[in-house]
């Protein structure tokens, strides 16, 4: 990941492609560095340019600002590179690899990043439910979370030029590729997934044109937690500021879908006021383990929530509400997504309920996901 000085961001460098080349999913490997965490011009300019062209999904690397600055053996948090910071976007960190015969440790790549165990003597592609220890970290400025999702970063195969003295981190025996690092390689690996995702919604439900919110809420509702690598975990229950919702995983959206498995969507089809809600019902089986709903909202631009929607699910006498605690009755004041992961949830009929507790540029519409499993 190459960083920037902050600057405007050219809004050309999104129209462009949107109108010239009908581009609907736009990835970078770039950020702003020495502005961590913070909700700049060039954020802001990302979500008004999705808020104003609600079908195209802009992904961003997180940054690879990761450090263990107290040698604690834990990454420091806020660390997240503009304009990953924006809330429209679908902002990527990394896990690791599957590749442990590669023998490079963190210690050994960056030794003053990394100094005290039990990172410094740790594999950094041997664990893929581990947090890459360089992958940025939220939360930003505001509290939101991020990343978004995780993909993996380290030893990552990919093309390489033949105008290139570059190896990377090591050619590989076809010296037209080499493996590379970075949350500037998971990301595009996360926009790969994502037009297979866009793909499928064109050609299994004739869906010509999904939203950025859909494609967003859909790839988060099939990310897979992490359970992490150390004692204490560096990943968390979900979302958290590392991992956010989880490793992507494709097939969980796209399926083939596991026996007794559904999925369904709604992508913007309604808009609420104030005061106004949006309820589906989700039939439950018996056999069922788990009920995921995933809600997700393209914000008007500026800094902290400018709408903001809660997300409940019902089921008899039980409530959930999305990102916070079971049993709390609190909401979700700060992100503009939000998700509830029941377990254990009760067979019958549960509702899912989107409510609007405040909104600032009329109506708000939104994209939710219902997994049962």
């Amino acid at each position: 990941m190459t960083g920037v000085q902050t600057c405007a961001l050219p809004i050309y460098l999104f129209h462009q492609p949107y109108a010239t080349d009908k581009v609907r999913i736009h990835t970078n490997s770039w950020g702003s560095t020495g502005n961590f965490g913070v909700y700049d011009q060039q954020a802001q300019e990302v979500d008004q340019f999705v808020h104003d062209h609600r079908d195209i999904l802009i992904c961003f690397a997180a940054g690879n600002e990761g450090v263990d600055r107290d040698a604690n053996g834990q990454i420091d948090p806020n660390s997240v590179t503009p304009p990953g910071t924006a809330k429209n976007c679908l902002t990527v960190g990394a896990c690791e690899n599957d590749r442990p015969n590669q023998p490079m440790t963190y210690g050994q790549g960056w030794p003053s990043d990394f100094p005290a165990n039990p990172i410094k003597n740790d594999k950094v592609a041997d664990n893929p439910e581990g947090i890459v220890a360089f992958s940025s970290r939220g939360p930003i400025h505001d509290g939101r979370v991020k990343p978004d999702v995780v993909a993996p970063g380290t030893y990552v195969l990919s093309t390489r030029s033949r105008a290139t003295q570059s190896q990377g981190w090591g050619v590989s025996a076809d010296p037209l590729y080499m493996f590379d690092g970075g949350t500037s390689m998971a990301t595009p690996l996360v926009a790969g997934c994502v037009a297979n995702v866009r793909a499928f919604l064109r050609t299994a439900h004739n869906m010509k044109t999904p939203s950025a919110a859909l494609l967003k809420a859909l790839i988060i509702n099939g990310a897979h937690d992490l359970t992490g690598q150390y004692v204490p975990s560096e990943a968390g229950a979900i979302p958290n500021n590392n991992e956010g919702f989880g490793r992507v995983d494709v097939q969980a959206v796209v399926g083939p879908y596991a026996a007794g498995e559904t999925v369904v969507f709604f992508d913007e089809d309604g808009a609420l006021d104030v005061g106004e809600k949006s309820s589906q019902t989700v039939a439950v089986p018996a056999e069922a383990k788990v009920l995921k709903a995933t809600l997700v909202w393209t914000d008007p631009p500026g800094e902290g929530l400018q709408s903001d929607l809660d997300l409940l699910v019902t089921a008899g006498a039980q409530e959930r509400h999305g990102n916070v605690a079971v049993g709390s009755a609190a909401f979700d004041r700060t992100n503009n997504v939000e998700q509830v992961v029941w377990t254990t949830v009760p067979a019958g009929s549960v509702t899912v309920t989107v409510a609007a507790h405040r909104v600032t540029l009329g109506p708000q519409n939104f994209a939710l996901v219902v997994r049962v499993s």
